[in-house]
């Protein structure tokens, strides 16, 4: 057995999926608490970045929003740390709200490595402990 969990890096993020849609419903016998919503998206974003082609497209939303933000003009100077900042500050700044702190929390790490610095240190860190796990 090469992980302490064989489920590998597509299954864990379909189960991670799964998991949050139906907590996030709270009709269920699985409950998750809206406060908790950014974690578990940021678990599927690490998972996603090592996963297969299906969850691909998700590391690129948050490079997307980078780039049309660096192309704004009237912003002046932006770069990748500032767009991660801002999410981050919409993650935590605002009411919990299941649909942005999903894609905020499932974007974040690919956009955190994109930034650098500090920045990649949670989305490293946390890779590393996840894939050692279920790799």
């Amino acid at each position: 057995m090469s992980s302490l969990i064989a489920l590998g890096t597509g299954g864990a993020a379909t189960v991670t999926t799964m998991y949050l849609y139906v907590g996030v419903r709270g009709k269920n016998k699985i409950n998750v608490d809206p406060d908790h919503v950014p974690y578990w998206a940021f678990g599927i974003g690490l998972l996603a970045a090592n996963a297969g082609t299906a969850f691909q497209q998700l590391s690129g939303i948050g490079q997307q929003l980078s780039t049309s933000l660096q192309g704004n003009a009237a912003l002046g100077e932006w770069q990748t740390g500032a767009t991660a900042a801002v999410l981050t500050i919409a993650v935590f700044g605002l009411k919990p709200r299941a649909w942005k702190d999903s894609l905020c929390g499932a974007i974040a790490p690919s956009l955190f490595a994109a930034a650098g610095g500090l920045w990649a240190l949670p989305a490293s860190i946390f890779s590393g402990v996840l894939t050692s796990f279920i790799g």
